[in-house]
């Protein structure tokens, strides 16, 4: 109640309504659509505000992982302590 005997006393005070008139629309049109949902969807309970779980993506195939890390060295793009380091790495 306080709340609203504020904005109340703003509008009063600077005779500008826009700003009260959007705040209660927001607030009203909230609480309205809140309750249009529960009363379409009464068994569904409140929305969870979270979002799914990222799938994890599949695991590598080491053999297709070694390939692939061999082509790197040959063609020159990985030197040989990268190469030794990324083999330690990986478990090769």
């Amino acid at each position: 109640m306080v709340l609203l005997s504020q904005m109340i006393r703003s509008v009063a005070i600077t005779g500008r309504t826009d700003r009260f008139d959007a705040w209660f629309a927001n607030r009203q049109g909230g609480r309205w659509a809140e309750q249009t949902i529960s009363a379409a969807f009464p068994a569904a309970g409140p929305h969870p505000r979270t979002t799914p779980p990222a799938a994890a993506p599949p695991p590598a195939d080491p053999a297709e992982t070694r390939r692939k890390l061999t082509e790197l060295h040959e063609s020159g793009v990985v030197t040989d302590a990268e190469l030794e380091r990324l083999r330690a790495l990986l478990g090769f």
